[in-house]
This record gives structure tokens, C-alpha cells and sequence, in this order.
């Protein structure tokens, strides 16, 4: 099970609401992996399809006028909306359809011209791996508030619930996340708002809700389905050709309990492609810059920074056994890395060998406010342990670390 649901539902089980209680049972994520459905993604499978070898955007940026309705024909939802459906900017499915997708990683926007990503002409003839995909990468979150929101409301949606932004209000309230202008807990309607354009707008794109006016209706098995397999059950790690890698250590400094990871990445990566990777593995979200410290220069992509070296001429192969090398992240928490190249070999690559250690909350404040937020959430009779419990909003398990999940996070940082 992914780490962060792992995390919620040890919230909730704490809860003393017995409805939040009762969803987490429900929801049966220990239970019968689900079958994959891939039917239920025809759409995206079908406009990544017709997108084909790309598709030139108009001046203003939308879909030409043609594809527009072409797409509202082709998946039946011309008959009920109202107008001409073949301007972008006002033909909201469409327009939903194709930011999603984005979203998802299916489809990306280069020099005016929409064209399928990698893993989506890869997933355009693979229905199944499609579904999976989908599931894999919910829910959609641009924040963090909606990230919480999100995996709540595909809990009440596994638990079968009607209106599942009941259980999103619920539960945002027992963890303690308030409306920042006002200080008060969120209402129904402001719930249903963190997901209404992200992860609510997926299952209403594939047909699996219904009308936002009817949320009163349990939802389809099929939601049931992809809900509990975006939660609980990932599709399995793909295997990968094992061609010549560099094994790395990652040591994050100043931090007990220990946090390192013994990585294998391709031997022909750069200083920006390794930049990814260091994030996926050590867990951190990359919200914030970062900075390489090689051999008394320091490369990366930092305005106002002129003198850094073009991190993606320097390639690890070219680096002797034994370099060491300093990774900065976040310039303003100053979390230092010490990256040591070790031995060539063949593997498949990303791949996380070894490690320890849960990566630090983002934006706690460095490796002393680490220690300091350890230590309050330790103490429940602490003047800030509630304060300091609402804004983590989740268990903080400093010793947690399983090298499948980072090898997961690599592999899907890579694509």
C-alpha cells in the first residue's frame, strides 16, 4: 500500500468518529486486489490515439474548432451539452478532457503543438497498462490540501459512499485543516472544491459519477474499482532492460535517525537527468531549487545564478570511483546531500538498493527544525503538538523506509 494512505488511514483509525471508522473498514483496501477495467479509460486511450504525431494548437492555445467536435461526437457527449461544442474555451469536457490527460502524463504542449508523451503512445495500444496508469497517479493535487482531499474522497468513493465529500469534510476537520482566511472547518461544498477540478473531474471524464448535481447516487462499481486500486493496489513494477549503471550512495546530512539510499542509475545520466532522480529517491517533492558542488564548481539551473556550470554536460560516467559530491536542496531548509559514486555494473535501471530512513517533512526547517518537530510530535502534552500534528497531517515515522516504493517514485519521476 502506498505510504501516504498507509499514513491517513492510521489517522483515521485513531478517530474517535465512527463514520470515518466505518469507511476505512468499507473501503477494504487489504482485501482482493481489483481487475483491471479498460474499457473505463476508452477516452483517454482514444484522444491520446487521435492526437497521433501531434496536433497544432491554435493562436490563442486550444484544440482546433474540428477536434473539438470530432472528440464530443466520437465519446457521445455532444447529446447533452448545449451549443455548437467546437471551441475549447467553452466546450468544458473537451477542455477537461485534454488538462487531465495532461495531468496524468499522457499528453504535453512543445513549441504550440500537442503531441502524446512517451508512456502515452506507449498506453495508447495497452488499455490495461492505461488503466493502471491512471490509477497509479491519483489523486490529482497541486497542493497540498488537495492531495489530503483527494486520497479522502477516493476512500469514501472505494467505501462505496454517496457524496463522498462528507468524508473529505469529516476528516479534514478531525486532522485539524481549516479555512485559512476564516480559521474555521471546511463545509461540504468547500471540500467538494479541492477535488472538484482534479481528481473528481478524472472519474467524471470516464463516465463513472454521473452529473455533479446527482453526487447523491453510490457510485459505479467501476469507480469503486479504480478508487481502491489508485490507493491500494499498484500495478506491478515493470521490468526494465539492465544495461551499464553507476551505483550511488545518497547520504543526507545532519539528520538522526540516518536517511540514505544506495541507488542504480544509468551510467550515462547527467548532472540534471541525476538532479530527478536524487529527489524521487531521497522523497522529496521538488518544489525547490538545487544545486550540484563538484570538484569546486557548482552546476545547476538557478536564476541570478550565473557562474553554475550546464549540469547536463557533465555525465556521472566521466566521474571517477569514489567522487564525492555535495547535492543541495531547498536553498532556504539547506538540506546538503553527500553523493558518492561507487562501483559500474549491470542492472536495471533506476532502482533503489539499500537505504534508510524516512526523507524529513518538506518545509519543516532544515535539519534543526526536523529535530525539533520529532521532538513535539514525540510529546502529546507539548503546547504545540496539536498545531504541529494539523500541519503534517499524517503520522510522522522517522525509521520508515521501503526500497520497492522508491524504486517505484524513480521509475515514475523518470517518465
Amino acid at each position: 500500500m502506498r505510504p501516504e494512505v498507509d499514513d491517513l488511514l492510521d489517522v483515521l483509525r485513531s478517530s474517535r468518529d465512527a463514520e470515518l471508522r466505518r469507511v476505512v473498514v468499507e473501503a477494504d483496501l487489504d482485501g482482493e486486489p481489483p481487475a483491471p477495467e479498460p474499457a473505463v479509460v476508452e477516452p483517454y486511450r482514444w484522444f491520446v490515439a487521435r492526437v497521433g504525431n501531434g496536433v497544432k494548437l491554435t493562436p490563442a492555445g486550444y484544440l482546433p474548432p474540428a477536434l473539438v467536435g470530432e472528440t464530443m461526437r466520437t465519446l457521445g457527449w455532444d447529446a447533452d451539452w448545449i451549443g455548437a461544442g467546437n471551441r475549447e474555451d467553452v466546450t468544458r469536457p473537451v477542455a477537461e478532457l485534454r488538462d487531465t490527460a495532461r495531468r496524468l502524463g499522457l499528453v504535453r504542449v512543445h513549441r504550440s503543438v500537442l503531441t502524446p508523451t512517451r508512456d502515452g503512445r506507449r498506453l495508447a495500444a495497452d488499455p490495461v497498462g492505461l488503466w493502471w496508469h491512471v490509477a497509479a497517479r491519483l489523486p490529482l493535487a497541486r497542493r497540498q490540501g488537495e492531495q489530503v482531499a483527494g486520497l479522502l474522497w477516493l476512500l469514501a468513493v472505494a467505501a462505496g459512499r454517496p457524496r463522498p465529500e462528507r468524508t473529505v469534510a469529516r476528516g479534514l476537520a478531525f486532522m485539524g485543516w481549516v479555512d485559512a482566511r476564516t480559521g474555521r472547518e471546511l463545509d461540504e461544498r468547500e471540500a467538494f472544491g479541492l477535488v472538484r477540478d482534479t481528481t473528481w473531474t478524472v472519474f467524471d471524464r470516464l463516465g463513472l459519477l454521473g452529473s455533479w448535481r446527482n453526487r447523491a447516487e453510490a457510485p459505479t462499481p467501476s469507480a469503486v474499482a479504480l478508487a481502491r486500486a489508485a490507493l491500494a493496489h499498484e500495478e506491478p513494477l515493470a521490468p526494465t532492460r539492465p544495461v551499464s549503471a553507476i551505483e550511488l550512495t545518497v547520504t543526507l546530512r545532519d539528520v538522526d535517525p540516518p536517511v540514505w539510499r544506495r541507488l542504480a542509475v544509468s551510467a550515462e545520466s547527467s548532472l540534471q537527468e541525476l538532479d530527478v532522480l536524487l529527489r524521487a529517491g531521497m522523497g522529496w517533492r521538488g518544489g525547490h531549487l538545487s544545486m550540484v558542488e563538484l570538484e569546486g564548481r557548482s552546476y545547476g539551473d538557478v536564476e541570478d545564478m550565473d557562474e553554475l556550470g550546464d549540469p547536463r554536460l557533465v555525465r556521472l560516467d566521466s566521474l571517477p570511483d569514489g567522487t564525492v559530491f555535495r547535492w543541495d536542496y531547498d536553498f532556504g531548509d539547506g538540506w546538503e546531500h553527500d553523493v558518492r559514486i561507487g562501483r559500474r555494473q549491470i542492472a536495471a535501471v533506476p532502482t533503489c538498493l539499500d537505504g534508510a530512513g524516512a526523507c524529513p517533512p518538506e518545509d519543516c526547517g532544515g535539519p534543526g527544525g526536523y529535530e525539533r518537530l520529532q521532538e513535539v510530535l514525540a510529546d502529546p502534552r507539548h503546547h504545540e503538538h496539536a498545531d504541529a500534528r494539523a500541519w503534517l497531517g499524517r503520522p510522522l515515522d522517522p525509521e520508515r523506509f521501503d526500497p520497492t516504493e522508491v524504486t517505484r517514485r524513480l521509475r515514475a519521476r523518470r517518465r
